[in-house]
């Protein structure tokens, strides 16, 4: 699942010619830290780390929170993300520039990732070399969209495939019921 959401990212990055490497394991070697993209930003000169990641808002660590407060479950994967990264450095010494990129699965967007997607957006030209901000955001909203929408549809296939495999929901041949009563 996670990877197809990674996809849409490099796409992106590659939208507005952006230099990346995907899960360059070099980086923290001495860590089980893995990135899933590191870029060049040219703004600042220097890499930027994305990790990314789907943010699940009724998991039992978010659930009362993020049923009260909107994009509760992004934003505590963010702080995880930012806090388990802050630890680690670069050889040489240099800290990591660690921007999360986080999903809820409901579509709403982590802020740093939306800021990031703001950002580039802003670095983003149509074919004939003028700015589209506006188009760019609205056209990659909808790819991730889409993007978890199948990431949806995947995880309740394999949940309904995982409930059909038990005893107790097994199709009798000869039955036209599909539960027992």
């Amino acid at each position: 699942m996670i990877h197809t959401i990674a996809a849409t990212w490099r796409d992106c990055l590659r939208d507005v010619h952006a230099h990346f490497k995907r899960e360059p394991r070099h980086l923290h070697p001495s860590s089980d830290c893995r990135l899933d993209l590191v870029m060049f930003d040219s703004a600042s000169g220097a890499n930027a780390e994305l990790e990314i990641a789907l943010a699940h808002p009724w998991s039992s660590d978010t659930f009362p929170k993020s049923a009260e407060i909107d994009g509760a479950a992004a934003k505590r994967q963010e702080e995880r993300k930012n806090s388990r990264y802050k630890k680690e450095r670069l050889p040489g010494g240099m800290s990591v520039s660690l921007i999360p990129q986080l999903l809820e699965h409901y579509r709403r967007w982590g802020e740093e990732a939306w800021k990031f997607l703001q950002k580039l957006a802003e670095q983003s030209s149509d074919e004939f070399g003028q700015p589209n901000p506006r188009e760019f955001l609205d056209f990659w909203r909808k790819r991730f969209a889409i993007q978890l929408q199948r990431c949806n549809a995947s995880v309740i296939r394999r949940k309904a495939l995982a409930l059909c495999a038990t005893e107790e929901f097994k199709l009798d041949s000869s039955s036209t019921q599909f539960f027992s009563h």
